[in-house]
């Protein structure tokens, strides 16, 4: 039924849509919104989908890279737990890019980022794309 589209449905428009017309600070809490209705119908795929478009644009809306790097970390393990790969890489990613912003251990990032993409290329996912 129609819930069963929600979180899709609230991806696609705060990602791919409303930022053009609103400031990208109001698609933050929607997209909380689309994660958690995912989550309780099941579509944990679309749900992080959500989740990621959240933590990126607290990223670009200029918070905190502090508390950033804390809901990065929250999102991560919930990515573990949901068995969610892909998801977690651009999660892991990003957080990547805050721990060398704040000047935290850049080198671990540098081998983190090395090993998620030789992994990439391994496994052919879309990131194999960014390994030449």
């Amino acid at each position: 039924g129609m819930r069963s589209s929600t979180s899709n449905t609230i991806f696609v428009t705060q990602t791919f849509c409303y930022h053009w017309t609103s400031p990208l600070q109001d698609t933050i809490a929607p997209l909380l919104k689309g994660y958690q209705v995912g989550l309780e119908i099941g579509d944990t795929v679309k749900a992080c989908y959500c989740l990621v478009g959240r933590m990126y644009y607290l990223f670009f809306t200029g918070r905190t890279l502090g508390s950033i790097q804390q809901e990065l970390e929250a999102a991560a393990n919930v990515m573990t737990q949901l068995k969610q790969e892909e998801n977690k890489l651009k999660i892991t990613i990003l957080l990547s890019s805050v721990k060398k912003l704040r000047g935290l251990d850049p080198d671990a990032s540098d081998k983190m980022l090395d090993s998620i993409l030789a992994s990439a290329a391994e496994t052919r996912n879309n990131l194999s794309a960014y390994v030449s």
